[in-house]
């Protein structure tokens, strides 16, 4: 006859019930790290994605702006004139003048211009002023009218200009800017190949009022160049310094290359 030891029975049910407990411990703190590990990973993913959307915006910015200043008696005032040229709005959070901050809370969409509130500067004889714009994804541009300069009581830039904007969907231009002073053409742009979304192109000039500059804008139609409705723009002057408000450095054309 054959007996059964209590004792041993109950070390196997014992060790039963530590294996199962063990395992339940095992599973109890795996799955939830698990869990907080494949949490991770989707917060990493996301985060990279945020971020490659951010560098991607950031590379889009694209904005022009030029600063002048206001006509006498206000001279230590500052104006900017800022076009957003990218395919997203920006946000301009900084306008540095020198070494000086001036902070901003402006947005502007895609193809928009707006001019900020004057600037006070502290005007030095003899003194450069540098301005910069500062975006809220941290792009810095600079003034494409140059360095300005005070002296004698007078404001001076070294960069006059004559902009073109072109509404254009699709297509190939030649712009040629000439005047009267000279034989040969004083700025000239042609497209090498078609030229998707608008074409805005800046011409640097020498000489403000009295001298005056003609425009002449032409779109390649078939096998011809074709002048744009509008085209040529005559008696294009530049009043530096500034007499009047709205006086500026870059003289702004607008023309619809769709027409």
């Amino acid at each position: 006859m054959s007996t059964i030891c209590s004792s041993c029975h109950r070390r196997g049910t014992s060790t039963i019930m530590g294996t199962l407990i063990f395992v339940g411990i095992i599973f109890t703190a795996f799955i939830p790290m698990m869990l907080v590990m494949r949490q991770a990973d989707t917060l990493n993913e996301m985060r990279k994605h945020e971020l490659g959307i951010f560098d991607q915006d950031r590379v889009d910015e694209e904005i022009n702006f030029y600063a002048y200043p206001d006509p006498a008696p206000n001279h230590d005032k500052l104006n900017l004139r800022i076009k957003n040229e990218g395919s997203i709005p920006i946000k301009i959070v900084k306008v540095w003048i020198n070494d000086v901050e001036y902070p901003q809370n402006v947005n502007i969409n895609s193809m928009e211009t707006k001019s900020l509130d004057p600037l006070t500067v502290t005007l030095q004889a003899l003194t450069s002023y540098t301005v910069k714009v500062i975006t809220e994804k941290g792009n810095i541009f600079t003034s494409i009218s140059g360095t300005l300069y005070y002296s004698g009581g007078t404001w001076h830039t070294p960069s006059l200009g004559i902009c073109v904007h072109i509404i254009n969907i699709k297509g190939k231009y030649e712009i040629t800017v000439t005047t009267e002073t000279e034989s040969e053409p004083v700025g000239y742009y042609k497209s090498q190949s078609t030229e998707w979304g608008d074409v805005i192109k800046t011409f640097m000039v020498d000489y403000p009022d009295p001298v005056s500059y003609t425009v002449t804008i032409k779109k390649f139609n078939g096998s011809n160049w074709i002048e744009l409705s509008g085209s040529p723009i005559t008696n294009v002057s530049i009043v530096w310094p500034p007499e009047n408000p709205g006086d500026d450095p870059i003289f702004n054309i607008l023309i619809n290359g769709e027409s």
